[in-house]
């Protein structure tokens, strides 16, 4: 089944086609690339402030359920949950908005990282200098339909697997802070040792 069938298709806005050249009353927070982690995740300490000459369309904004996937090198896939809606989403991305009677967005998710999805996009962006894919190669990405039952087991799985991953990146991050305070530490010590012993002779 081709994912166009499921789930409506655009890239993100043209900036420069909307953009105020002064502070306006239509203001947005931008997704931009720096915004969006390797791992699949917003940074919103890297959301832009976007100044619009005039309301923008629904299209353009991040809503609950979207898949928002990055058209060049690494090809990011995020999923917007209720806290990341409203974000205008620039031309560097695809928007993803799926009829979530034949297909979830957590399910989708998982199906766009995994290695399989991400050798046919490398394979299909590599005819261009940019390494660039078009948002109508995932209209057109054969994608596994199965029932929603079987897409929700998935896309738990998925998420578990996530979470566990990023409990033990942190545990790691704490780990290495704290042998590194232990070392110091233990430096500081025979220091301070080495400079009594000299004072003593």
């Amino acid at each position: 089944m081709n994912l166009g069938t499921v789930a409506a298709i655009r890239s993100g806005l043209v900036l420069s086609r909307k953009l105020s050249r002064e502070i306006s009353s239509y203001r947005y927070p931008l997704l931009n690339l720096r915004a969006i982690h390797p791992d699949g995740y917003i940074l919103p300490d890297s959301l832009e402030v976007f100044y619009a000459t005039e309301l923008l369309r629904q299209e353009y904004l991040t809503q609950q359920g979207d898949i928002i996937i990055r058209l060049s090198i690494p090809y990011t896939a995020i999923l917007i949950d209720t806290d990341m809606t409203g974000m205008v989403v620039s031309s560097n991305f695809a928007i993803i908005r799926l009829n979530q009677k034949y297909m979830l967005p957590e399910y989708l998710l998982w199906l766009l990282n995994t290695p399989d999805t991400k050798r046919k996009i490398y394979e299909n962006s590599s005819s261009n200098m940019l390494s660039a894919v078009r948002p109508t190669f995932f209209a057109e990405l054969e994608v596994l339909h199965l029932p929603l039952a079987d897409q929700e087991k998935i896309a738990k799985l998925n998420l578990l697997a996530k979470q566990e991953i990023q409990l033990l990146k942190k545990l790691a991050d704490e780990k290495e802070r704290y042998y590194v305070a232990v070392i110091e530490h233990a430096q500081k010590n025979m220091r301070r040792k080495i400079h009594d012993d000299q004072k003593r002779y």
